[in-house]
């Protein structure tokens, strides 16, 4: 008898570039209890640069749970101490419910895409 084993590895990817004063997270893979770790050491690294403005693009997020979700709370708090803007965009299937039913949405912003979320920070700080 010949035995298959099928292993799913979950992965986060996370991918960064900092643009006009905003640094774009682009979140791929799933946000999850066993993957969050990576992305709180990303987070406490954005802090000791000095990162204020940050936008959030889940487009490409499959799963989130909530420890994935209070690390959104975490890096809200991390923006906030540091009076800058917190936004989301591309809000998938996957992922919208539990965000809009998590309540982050009330203090991380949605928006729609990368773009719009420049004129809006540009808006906000009245440049």
């Amino acid at each position: 008898m010949i035995q298959y084993f099928w292993r799913v590895i979950n992965v986060l990817e996370i991918k960064t570039e900092y643009r006009e004063g905003i640094l774009f997270v682009r979140l791929e893979g799933i946000l999850v209890s066993n993957t969050v770790e990576f992305f709180q050491t990303e987070l406490e690294r954005w802090k000791e640069e000095g990162i204020s403005n940050i936008v959030f693009n889940v487009m490409n997020l499959k799963k989130i749970d909530t420890v994935g979700i209070r690390s959104f709370f975490d890096s809200y708090q991390m923006i906030h101490d540091k009076d800058g803007r917190g936004l989301i965009c591309g809000m998938n299937h996957h992922i919208n419910h539990s965000l809009k039913s998590s309540r982050i949405l009330n203090y991380i912003y949605e928006i729609s895409d990368e773009l719009n979320a420049i004129k809006v920070m540009k808006w906000s700080k009245g440049s």
